[in-house]
């Protein structure tokens, strides 16, 4: 199974052990796991050392999991993203990312990131379809899933809780499948 792909600005690659410092310190802020995974579980350095070790032990597809530190050749890490929730019987799987800090979101990093991922799933891991769940707070996160030519799938209404604010909120569903990506446009332009 391929764990990295390079592009122009950014490198992915599988997290490891020495990752755990980096990723607990985007864990620990609100602001980081408010967009990307909310209730994240409150975790030690050593714990998440121990879990990224215990998951180099398997492969990611037994797993149905695969985490990517996201490299910038000059910034160095700055976010992950997620093959999660991955079938081998149906060939899909559920599409998260995240940037670290509010000044890399918005400057075409999420748009490399989420090309690198694409080209991972449907031309390495052969899938029929990736999908992502977004909360409705999160219209950036929703503008560019809907620009790489995801279809909104529907609302699951106050499908999640945020223990923070406690309080529901609904979830986008998107997807996109092998024959979509390869027919479109916008993504052949990139």
């Amino acid at each position: 199974m391929v764990l990295y792909n390079q592009g122009h600005n950014l490198r992915l690659r599988q997290t490891i052990p020495e990752d755990a410092s980096i990723l607990l310190n985007a864990y620990q802020d609100e602001s980081f796991t408010r967009l990307y995974r909310s209730n994240t579980k409150e975790q030690t350095e050593k714990q998440l050392a121990k879990m990224l070790a215990d998951r180099l032990e398997h492969n990611p597809a037994e797993l149905g999991f695969i985490e990517y530190l996201v490299e910038h050749k000059w910034h160095g890490p700055i976010g992950v993203a997620l093959l999660t929730d991955y079938s081998s019987l149906h060939k899909r799987a559920e599409y998260l990312i995240g940037l670290f800090n509010q000044k890399h979101r918005s400057v075409g990093y999420g748009t490399e990131t989420t090309l690198l991922i694409l080209d991972l799933a449907f031309n390495s891991y052969k899938l029929n379809r990736i999908y992502t769940y977004v909360y409705e707070y999160n219209e950036c996160s929703e503008k560019n899933t809907e620009k790489f030519g995801f279809k909104r799938e529907g609302i699951l209404e106050k499908h999640h809780y945020l223990q923070h604010e406690e309080r529901f909120v609904n979830l986008y569903i998107n997807g996109m499948t092998e024959a979509h990506f390869r027919s479109n446009e916008k993504i052949r332009r990139y």
